[in-house]
């Protein structure tokens, strides 16, 4: 294969056991390590892992895990900042048959008690800034990554120095792992992905991005977020490396550590984006290895889309959406992109998008509705939660197939292209009319000076707050307002707006929307 080969022409080719043996995760890696041994597979700050070398650490791990007791369908719950050793456990696990978990390293007590009564974990995995989460696990046996003089480090399990490999015990239709969400209850939900889930849609996605086998990729999204995971999987999928960062690095120093380890593919979501943006206008770093910047998550302000093509005229952006429940559903490409840039593309190969009105009828195209998705990267449903399962997993039509109803809401026009309006829990209701703050908040971006807005309902009040960061001082309140007035329909035109530093985020860098409500 040459250097400017890419995408879905140099995936792997994964030679299997025998006439019963099934695909999982890991043979992404196992494939990687035969067709490119030695091309830097995973690297961070202070080490570079081969894919010969990282199938070897993940055999390693297989073969003890399996010397544990631990296989097909026990969950292994990990909790740390983003690693390689997180990876490697991961990997592992999916070899053995197992379930994993990776959760937020910010993870609260509370929280992780509840997750870990749901999962029942055989294994936990911690680390130092983890380290008080100890207590939670119980008897559940500790695996330590850069500690010293715990229970077991994590070196330990690599150590074994030409492994035989486990075989994958189980079928492609097994859960591979969980992605924990809040719930509609705002009890954490696990959804479950199996391998053939990740396999269909990971192969539908790269056929739109075209990775190549010489990009090097960046992961600063956290992994227990669905996007930043995946990223594993297409470095992977293509044999490109993968730079392991932390979420405080896309800071001030993104751009520097962009430029630092030649990065050409940036994984994005809007609050990342609009900082890059900030630092680019006004402290700037020559980009010129960077090609491919993609966005999911949140809507990306057009604001945003403009700057960044300003920015980097070279670089391809891909602006998606997707959800956990299914992981990718629409891609718009920058060809696309000239004559749809309000859209968030068409909806990936081998699936399906259509909406439907409140009574569960199909609407015609170019009608808005609650957005349902069909095909088979359709999640198994939440994890130990059926009735949770039934309301968003649905059979829906005359084959009565299985449908996500994802509880957003857009419209999909004749010819495919999806218009993402904002999910059903952020959706406002003032003045007798319905919006979604998406569309004040994108509007309050194309402000110049303005970074970041968060729009959120003050119910007590009956008001409608606008939160801003800006890149320097100087706009005022009525500066803002009359800008907004200039634009939008008296309904949707703030009350209030509130100056912040920075916007508060979730642990996947996201707007935080319930927290701006809390700060009312």
């Amino acid at each position: 294969m040459t250097a400017t080969e890419s995408s879905t022409a140099s995936l792997p080719i994964v030679e299997f056991d025998g006439p019963h043996s099934s695909w999982c995760l890991a043979d992404y890696v196992r494939a990687g390590a035969k067709k490119w041994p030695e091309s830097v597979f995973l690297r961070d700050e202070t080490i570079e892992l081969t894919y010969a070398e990282t199938w070897r650490r993940i055999s390693s791990i297989a073969l003890w895990l399996n010397g544990r007791g631990i296989g097909r369908g026990d969950c292994v719950v990990m909790v740390t900042e983003n690693r390689i050793e997180t990876a490697l456990l991961f990997f592992a696990v999916a070899q053995v048959g197992a379930i994993g978990v990776i959760l937020h390293p910010q993870m609260k007590p509370e929280g992780l008690r509840r997750i870990l009564e749901q999962t029942e974990p055989k294994l936990g995995l911690l680390e130092p800034s983890t380290a008080s989460l100890r207590e939670e696990f119980g008897t559940c046996p500790i695996v330590w990554a850069g500690c010293e003089g715990e229970e077991l480090l994590f070196a330990q399990l690599t150590a074994t120095p030409n492994p035989r490999r486990v075989p994958f015990p189980g079928i492609d239709q097994d859960a591979a792992f969980l992605v924990f969400t809040s719930g509609s209850t705002g009890t954490p939900r696990g959804v479950i992905l199996t391998h053939d889930n990740v396999h269909f849609v990971s192969e539908a996605i790269l056929t739109r991005l075209q990775y190549r086998a010489e990009d090097r990729l960046a992961v600063f999204l956290p992994l227990s977020f669905d996007y930043g995971l995946y990223q594993l999987f297409y470095t992977a999928m293509v044999g490109a490396s993968l730079f392991i960062g932390r979420p405080e690095m896309a800071g001030p120093e993104l751009p520097r550590i962009l430029s630092a380890q030649e990065i050409t593919v940036l994984p994005g979501v809007p609050t990342l984006l609009g900082g890059l943006i900030k630092m680019q206008r006004y402290r700037p770093v020559p980009l010129p290895k960077l090609r491919v910047i993609t966005n999911t998550g949140d809507l990306l302000p057009q604001s945003y889309i403009q700057s960044l093509r300003e920015l980097f005229p070279q670089t391809r952006l891909f602006p998606m959406y997707g959800l956990t429940e299914c992981k990718r559903v629409s891609i718009l490409t920058p060809e696309e992109m000239e004559t749809r840039p309000d859209s968030v593309g068409r909806a990936l190969d081998g699936t399906e998008v259509f909406t439907i009105d409140a009574n569960g009828n199909r609407l015609p195209a170019g009608e808005t509705g609650e957005l349902c998705v069909r095909g088979r990267h359709l999640a198994l449903g939440y994890w130990r939660a059926p009735e949770e399962t039934a309301k968003r997993y649905k059979f829906i039509g005359e084959g009565h197939s299985r449908v996500l109803v994802s509880g957003d809401f857009g419209s999909v026009d004749a010819e495919g292209f999806l218009y993402f309006q904002g999910r059903s829990d952020f959706l406002i209701k003032h003045k007798g009319h319905r919006l979604s703050p998406a569309e004040l908040e994108e509007e309050a971006c194309r402000i110049p000076d303005v970074v970041a807005a968060g729009c959120v309902k003050d119910e007590v009040k009956d008001q409608l707050c606008l939160f801003v960061s800006l890149a320097r001082e100087g706009l005022k309140e009525s500066d803002i307002v009359a800008a907004l007035n200039a634009k939008l329909e008296p309904a949707k035109v703030p009350n209030r707006v509130i100056f912040l530093p920075d916007l508060p985020k979730t642990g996947n860098q996201k707007v935080d929307r319930k927290a701006l409500r809390a700060l009312l």
